[in-house]
C-alpha cells in the first residue's frame, strides 16, 4: 500500500527531485552538453488510495498546468501550503525555467546549421525572372560566380523561355537613344519601358536576350539589356570597303554559340561575313551579286534567310536564301508555286518559317494567306487566310501562338487569327520602331571580354549622372561626349542627350492601352 499524506505536506519523491545538486545557484550552474532527457510517460490516472488526494486537488497554477514561460505570482500557491512545500514548488519551477532556456539555445543552434546545398541554391536561381537575379547577385559571392558560369547560364535561358517570354518593341529617339517596351506574351499589357544601353540607332532582331545594335558606320556591339554588359565586335577589311552593313544574331543549339552575321552592301555585290561571339575576327563566307527583296533576315532556330528577287524590275521572288549557322554554307529553298507572282514575306512562327502571300482576287478584294515550310521535306504547307486587309507598308514580324504581329515605324499591329480581331498600339511622338520580337531576360552569352554598361566610365568624371537609375545608359552613352561637346556619332550635344535622358524617365510610367478593332 502506498504511503500516505496529506495536502499540506510535500511528497517525499518530489521533494528529492526539486532539491539543487550543488551549492551554486540554479541560474549560474553551467549548461549540461548532454542530450535533453527522454520525456517520462505519464500514466494513466488511478483511483486514490487511502490517504492520496484526488487528481482534482491539484491547484491551477501548479507546474503541472502552467502555461509553459508564464511563472504564477507568488501569491497564487494554495494558502494551506506551507513554507517548506512553497520553497520546494518554486524550486521546481526555476528547473523548469532552466530546462526550457537549455532547450532554446540548442534550438538555435540547430537553427544555424541548417543550410541550403550550392547545387539547390543555383537550381532556384536559374528559376528566378533575370533582373530579379541581377540584384541578388551581389548578395554573396558563390551567388556572383553562379551567374557567369555557362551551365547556370544555359539553365536560367531553358527556363525563362518555358516562364518569363514577352513581347519586346524597340524604338529610335531623334538622338540615336533606343527604348525597348515590353509587354506581357499572354495578355498583351504593357510592363515596362527601359533605355537600352547604347547610343546605336540601328538594332536586330532579339536572340534569346542578345541584339546586336549598330550605326551607318558599321560600327556594332552585342548588348544585353537584362545584364546591362556589351561586347563591342571586331572591325572588318570589307566594312570599310562597303557603303554600309546590317548585323543579325543567331544560336547555333548545337554547340551553344552565338554567331554575328553581317551583310554588307557594295556598289554591285553584296559580302556575308560571320563572326562567332568571343572569337576576334570575322570570316567571309559569300560574296553575291543576288539581290535581296528585303535584307532583314528572319531567324529561325540554326537558319538565317532571305528571299531573293529575280530582277529589280519585276520585284517578284522564286527562291529563299538561307544560311546554316552551324555549317556556315549556303543553299536555295523554291517557294510554292502557286505564290510566285504574288507579293511575298518571310517571317518566324513558333519555331517555323513562315510565307505571308498576299494577292488580289479579282474583284478588287486584297487576300493574305500563309504557309508554312517543312523543311525536312522541302515542302510547303499552306495554313490558312488572314481575313482582315493589312494596311499597306505593314511588315510581319513574328507569330506567337494564334496572334500575327506586324508594324511599320509608327505603329504595331496584332491580328488574331481565331476571331480576326486587330490590335494596334501607335509609338510616342518622336519615337521610331526599328525592331520587334520575342525576348527573354537570359544571361548569354557566357564569354569573356563583355563590358558592364552600368559602369562608371573611367577618366570621365565630368560627364556622370547625379543617381543611379534603372535606365542607366552606361558608358556607351555617358562616355560618347564630355558636357558641352559634340557627339561624332548623333551630332548633337551632351546637353540634347541628357535632356533625352530626363525625358525617357519622365515617360517610365506611361502605361499603354491596347483598342481593339475589327475591320
Amino acid at each position: 500500500m502506498p504511503p500516505s499524506f496529506s495536502v499540506g505536506q510535500t511528497s517525499p519523491v518530489i521533494q528529492s527531485q526539486c532539491q539543487p545538486t550543488s551549492s551554486l545557484p540554479l541560474r549560474s550552474r553551467p549548461l549540461a552538453t548532454k542530450a535533453p532527457p527522454a520525456p517520462v510517460r505519464r500514466r494513466p490516472p488511478a483511483s486514490p488510495g487511502p490517504g492520496r488526494p484526488p487528481p482534482c486537488a491539484r491547484l491551477p497554477d501548479s507546474p503541472c498546468t502552467r502555461i509553459r514561460g508564464q511563472r504564477p505570482p507568488p501569491g497564487a500557491l494554495s494558502p494551506g501550503v506551507d513554507g517548506e512545500s512553497r520553497k520546494s514548488v518554486v524550486g521546481c519551477i526555476l528547473a523548469m525555467d532552466c530546462n526550457n532556456d537549455d532547450l532554446d539555445k540548442k534550438n538555435e543552434a540547430a537553427e544555424a546549421q541548417i543550410y541550403v546545398p550550392q547545387d539547390a541554391q543555383g537550381i532556384i536561381l536559374a528559376f528566378l525572372p533575370g533582373r530579379d537575379v541581377v540584384k541578388l547577385r551581389s548578395v554573396c559571392k558563390f551567388w556572383r560566380d553562379c551567374v557567369e558560369e555557362p551551365s547556370f547560364v544555359d539553365r536560367h535561358l531553358n527556363n525563362a523561355c518555358r516562364f518569363y517570354q514577352s513581347i519586346a518593341c524597340f524604338t529610335s529617339l531623334d538622338h540615336g537613344l533606343v527604348h525597348m517596351y515590353t509587354f506581357d506574351a499572354a495578355t498583351m499589357n504593357f510592363r515596362s519601358v527601359e533605355l537600352v544601353f547604347s547610343n546605336r540607332f540601328h538594332m536586330s532582331g532579339p536572340c534569346n536576350g542578345l541584339m546586336c545594335a549598330y550605326d551607318i558606320k558599321g560600327d556594332a556591339e552585342v548588348l544585353n539589356p537584362t545584364t546591362r554588359k556589351h561586347l563591342r565586335l571586331p572591325d572588318s577589311v570589307p566594312k570599310a570597303w562597303s557603303l554600309c552593313s546590317e548585323y543579325f544574331v543567331g544560336f547555333v543549339h548545337s554547340k551553344k554559340e552565338y554567331k554575328v552575321v553581317s551583310v554588307r552592301h557594295h556598289v554591285r555585290f553584296l559580302t556575308f561575313e560571320i563572326c562567332t561571339i568571343g572569337e576576334p575576327s570575322w570570316r567571309t563566307i559569300r560574296e553575291s551579286s543576288d539581290l535581296l527583296k528585303a535584307t532583314k533576315a528572319v531567324i529561325v532556330n540554326d537558319g538565317m534567310y532571305w528571299l531573293l528577287l529575280d530582277d529589280a524590275s519585276s520585284g517578284s521572288s522564286r527562291e529563299i536564301l538561307m544560311l546554316n549557322l552551324t555549317d556556315e554554307k549556303f543553299s536555295n529553298i523554291p517557294i510554292p508555286d502557286a505564290v510566285k507572282n504574288h507579293d511575298l514575306e518571310l517571317f518566324e512562327g513558333e519555331g517555323k518559317l513562315r510565307l505571308l502571300s498576299t494577292h488580289s482576287d479579282g474583284s478588287n478584294n486584297v487576300v493574305s494567306d500563309i504557309w508554312v515550310a517543312d523543311l525536312t521535306r522541302q515542302d510547303w504547307i499552306y495554313l490558312q487566310a488572314i481575313v482582315p486587309q493589312m494596311p499597306v507598308g505593314m511588315i510581319p514580324f513574328f507569330q506567337r501562338q494564334m496572334r500575327i504581329f506586324f508594324g511599320n515605324q509608327k505603329r504595331l499591329l496584332c491580328v488574331d487569327l481565331q476571331d480576326g480581331t486587330v490590335s494596334y498600339i501607335n509609338m510616342p511622338s518622336g519615337e521610331t520602331l526599328i525592331s520587334c520580337g520575342m525576348f527573354v531576360e537570359s544571361f548569354a552569352p557566357a564569354v569573356l571580354g563583355l563590358v558592364s554598361s552600368t559602369a562608371s566610365a573611367s577618366g570621365n568624371n565630368s560627364y556622370r549622372l547625379t543617381q543611379q537609375s534603372p535606365a542607366d545608359p552606361g558608358p556607351s552613352f555617358r562616355g560618347a561626349t564630355r558636357r558641352g561637346q559634340s557627339s561624332g556619332l548623333t551630332g548633337c550635344s551632351s546637353a540634347d542627350l541628357e535632356q533625352s535622358f530626363k525625358g525617357t524617365k519622365r515617360t517610365m510610367k506611361m502605361e499603354w492601352k491596347i483598342s481593339k478593332v475589327k475591320t
